[in-house]
């Protein structure tokens, strides 16, 4: 199946075309750019800065994420085909794609927290909860980004 993927007509393209690999990693800039940048934005505020910033105002940053987490995952896919044999034996990268499902994981449980809660965050504060599950995301999240940048190299 991976070798399938490898030479699919779309693989090739994105592996060999002039224009496929640049506009394809692009794009997974963009929505790494996009999802890490609100979800960190979210995860900051959560834990205490930016106070004047309310914190519902936060939550229409998540609508944005998953836009950006869309992104990453078809553009991310698309990348993965054309070197799928590599992938799936390269440590980084499977670091990389357990660190990203975890964070993806924590972001709905922070989404679920931050709907049961918000009323609450914003009166007297943020539970212990909500801190553990923010500083758990920036973590990954940067485990993903800095594993991802070693793909490349290891």
């Amino acid at each position: 199946m991976l070798t399938w993927m490898e030479n699919t007509a779309y693989a090739q393209w994105i592996l060999t075309g002039l224009t496929g690999w640049p506009l394809v990693l692009s794009m997974h800039a963009m929505g790494l750019a996009i999802a890490v940048g609100m979800i960190f934005a979210m995860n900051l505020r959560i834990l205490g800065l930016y106070k004047t910033i309310p914190m519902s105002a936060t939550r229409t940053l998540l609508g944005f994420a998953w836009i950006g987490i869309g992104l990453n995952i078809f553009s991310g896919f698309s990348l993965f085909m054309t070197q799928a044999s590599f992938y799936v034996t390269s440590p980084p990268f499977l670091v990389k794609i357990t660190a990203i499902i975890v964070g993806i994981v924590l972001l709905v449980m922070t989404q679920k927290s931050m709907g049961r809660e918000l009323a609450t965050w914003e009166s007297s504060g943020v539970s212990s909860q909500g801190r553990n599950l923010a500083i758990a995301s920036i973590v990954l999240w940067v485990l993903a980004v800095v594993t991802g940048r070693l793909i490349a190299y290891l």
